[in-house]
């Protein structure tokens, strides 16, 4: 089986089930070498992912949001915002702070790539 191989914006994948498949690649797609050999229907678009992380002093580092738009062409009819959310734990009264302005940054970010996806369905 072989990587995929990008041709006049399209790119061709040999799947397990199908054999050799050509589909349209959207220019905001990161590529599939993530993807070797798979199952026609499996066949996703993903674009660049889109993070928001917080700083806190007892927690560190904090992934809040991790985000960005996806495509399986073969069985969804529109490109999907797909969306990580995590945030747990037990903060100083200091640290609400700047965990609620990522939280908000998060929103923000979140609008903006469901407007993105919106404005994709047209060329989808």
């Amino acid at each position: 089986m072989t990587g995929p191989r990008y041709f006049n914006g399209q790119v061709l994948l040999v799947t397990v089930d199908r054999g050799a498949v050509v589909v349209d690649e959207p220019a905001w797609c990161i590529g599939h070498s993530w993807q070797p050999n798979p199952h026609r229907d499996d066949i996703t678009h993903y674009a660049t992912r889109s993070k928001v992380d917080v700083t806190t002093e007892r927690a560190g580092l904090t992934a809040v949001l991790a985000a960005r738009i996806s495509w399986a062409p073969f069985t969804e009819l529109v490109p999907l915002v797909s969306v990580e959310l995590d945030v747990e734990g037990d903060y100083q009264a200091e640290e609400v702070g700047p965990l609620a302005a990522g939280l908000r940054a998060a929103a923000e970010r979140l609008e903006q790539l469901a407007s993105d996806a919106i404005r994709l369905r047209g060329s989808s």
